[in-house]
């Protein structure tokens, strides 16, 4: 399996935007901070783990119906 790193491109007060950094890949989740929450903007390849941080917070093996 694929592992592709993920990064934060932006935030603000409410939200974290992560990005992959696979350029054939292009994966883009928002997460919500005081309310736990994930929105997938585009999906990029669905085979690869995507993993991440920023801050103490880091992200791995989510899995999302």
């Amino acid at each position: 399996m694929n592992v592709h790193r993920m990064i934060c491109e932006g935030e603000n007060a409410a939200e974290v935007l992560f990005v992959c950094t696979d350029d054939q890949c292009g994966r883009r989740v928002v997460l919500g901070k005081s309310r736990p929450k994930i929105v997938v903007i585009d999906d990029g390849e669905l085979g690869a783990s995507h993993i991440g941080s920023m801050g103490g917070v880091f992200i791995e093996d989510v899995d999302a119906a």
